[in-house]
């Protein structure tokens, strides 16, 4: 079966409409428009850009009137999402397949502000206030293009575009204030950021100051600005900070205005963290951090759509097509619940147990993740180490779970699994009451870590490992037995009995 890989961090899906007949085919045809959609899952397209994503939840949905540029054969038409749906901004403009060699060109965000020029796919813009969540993502400016070069439409009617990222963004931290500062309870209140506002900037562009978005983050304020890359002006001002503290009466009403010479060189696509060192009339550079900012892997929030949309979307096109055997890639480590949830759902609509289902990148899988997956039929989780409860509870076409490295299991986690033979596990060390109340475990071949201990009940029926005694070979693993279970067969290591 064919494995519906991931398809990025930046996925845009255009899905257009089926053809009936060759007439059909035709540039003019409305038949062919593209229609594009945001709902989470389906046939969607995700414009959302969020480069702070703080607190996480902001990481999941859609700005009402995003807006993004789509140029093919001469002609661009702008999208806009209203509710749950994107429509052309303009009704009655759209979009179409030629059924010849074809390039399409898109542009996120439309334009920068409200009252900035347009945004194309050879340059877009910063916006001068960045101040708020909003602000600062509709200066995400970020570009794509796919050439179709030969006479060809897809038979799903979809197009893929990768967006990529064209501008750099800058944090800006407080690591230190001077002596001077001594109880007088400072806080870098303020940053504005200095660049161009062009993007990619030219070299008769005047720089700007940009009002940065600030964040409270551990106690202390962090400030985010997107810029427009470029080399170093180190006659240029770069930052310029506002620090208030306490007056004589202890009351937080005095500021002081710093500068921070020298624009260095900066890259598209990174990220540089900056923290400053602010003493009485100066402030300093004390280190930057620069990271990968293209994927969003080291940087939360970075990506343009959400790893829980791009989860859901694989699972629909990988239905829609036919295919069973699906693979999800780079799910955060602690994914919560709410992702499980939308995967949950997302799978509903196939047949019980159906689904080959492989997750990587979570590493603690939560509270009811899969519980009552009726289609779920094999679960891969290659890097999960601990499972909580009910996690696969009532999933009655579950056939075989693979978890390799999972050293925790939560109570019930594989309750009530009536078709389940096979579960492989790592190096159990914990593992809560009835992990498989109603499972014939006779029925069911176990594969555990060589490394694995005997199991011995801590309180009431949970259990802990003894290190002491190693299981293979021990009179538990000669009888079948774990967590107080009879198993058709169990494996440790090279010891099978």
């Amino acid at each position: 079966m064919k494995i519906t890989k991931y398809m990025g961090a930046f996925a845009v899906i255009a899905m257009l409409a089926a053809c009936s007949t060759d007439d059909e085919l035709g540039a003019n045809s409305a038949a062919n428009e593209v229609k594009i959609t945001a709902t989470v899952g389906g046939n969607s397209i995700f414009t959302r850009s969020n480069p702070l994503g703080t607190p996480e939840e902001q990481q999941y949905g859609f700005n009402e009137n995003d807006a993004i540029s789509v140029t093919t054969e001469g002609k661009t038409v702008i999208y806009k999402k209203t509710g749950e749906v994107w429509a052309p901004a303009n009704a009655g403009e759209f979009l179409v397949w030629t059924g010849n060699a074809q390039s399409f060109q898109a542009c996120y965000p439309e334009k920068a502000d409200d009252n900035s020029t347009k945004n194309s796919f050879s340059a877009g813009y910063v916006s001068k206030d960045q101040s708020t969540d909003t602000k600062i993502a509709q200066s995400d400016y970020m570009t794509c293009i796919k050439n179709i070069e030969k006479a060809y439409i897809p038979s799903d009617r979809q197009l893929a575009l990768n967006f990529e990222r064209q501008t750099a963004r800058i944090i800006v931290k407080a690591s230190r204030f001077g002596d001077e500062f001594k109880d007088l309870n400072p806080t870098l209140s303020a940053v504005e950021v200095y660049s161009k506002l062009k993007v990619p900037a030219e070299e008769g562009d005047s720089y700007e100051a940009i009002q940065a978005c600030k964040k409270e983050e551990n106690g202390s304020n962090v400030f985010y600005a997107l810029v427009s890359p470029g080399t170093g002006n180190d006659a240029q001002n770069f930052l310029k900070l506002t620090v208030t503290y306490n007056d004589s009466e202890g009351k937080p009403t005095q500021t002081r205005v710093l500068d921070v010479t020298g624009i260095p060189a900066l890259e598209k696509a990174e990220s540089y963290t900056y923290d400053v060192k602010i003493g009485k009339d100066k402030a300093t550079i004390g280190s930057v951090r620069v990271e990968d900012w293209s994927t969003g892997d080291d940087i939360t929030g970075g990506d343009a759509v959400t790893t829980t949309e791009n989860a859901v979307l694989i699972i629909k096109n990988a239905l829609a097509a036919g295919n069973t055997n699906i693979e999800i890639r780079n799910l955060p480590a602690n994914a919560d619940k709410s992702v499980f949830d939308a995967i949950r759902e997302a799978l509903k609509s196939a047949s019980e147990g159906s689904i080959e289902l492989t997750v990587y990148g979570v590493e603690a899988l939560p509270y009811s993740a899969f519980l009552n997956c009726k289609p779920l039929k094999v679960i891969n989780l290659q890097d999960v180490k601990s499972i909580e409860s009910v996690a696969f509870q009532d999933c009655i076409g579950l056939e075989t779970i693979y978890a390799p490295r999972v050293s925790s299991i939560s109570d019930f986690a594989f309750a009530d699994c009536p078709k389940l033979k096979s579960v492989t596990l790592g190096n159990i060390s914990d593992a809560g009451i009835r992990i498989f109340d109603n499972v014939f475990t006779e029925s069911v071949d176990l594969t555990l870590s060589k490394d694995q201990k005997v199991m011995t009940k801590k309180d009431i029926e949970a259990w802990q490992s003894d290190e002491s005694e190693k299981y293979a070979n021990s009179p538990d693993h000669v009888q079948r037995q774990f967590l107080g279970k009879i198993f058709k067969s169990i494996k440790c290591g090279s010891k099978i009995y």
